[in-house]
């Protein structure tokens, strides 16, 4: 086994696991922004959910330093990843 590729991957995980960190509060806020505009069905912790999801995401895809170029890619995604689970949510069975 290549322990080379195992540090690596603990490294990147350990990055990972900081951004995701760091930025969960830009998560919370484009959240409860979005919940301003939708029913009151809509439950807050679905959009935070969904919004986790778009953030790691925008992790995964980002190629440069975190810092506030990071931060507009993310909100985008986390936008993204919000509004593609309401679809699904309001879509018929």
């Amino acid at each position: 086994m290549n322990t080379a590729i195992l540090h690596t991957s603990a490294k990147e995980l350990e990055i990972e696991q900081q951004a995701i960190k760091k930025f969960t509060p830009l998560v919370k806020r484009i959240a409860r922004h979005m919940m301003e505009k939708l029913p009151t069905s809509i439950q807050i912790d679905d959009l935070i959910q969904a919004g986790m999801v778009g953030l790691a995401e925008a992790n995964k895809r980002y190629k440069g330093e975190y810092g506030h170029q990071f931060e507009l890619f993310a909100a985008q995604r986390i936008r993204v990843s919000i509004l593609k689970q309401l679809r699904i949510a309001d879509s018929p069975i």
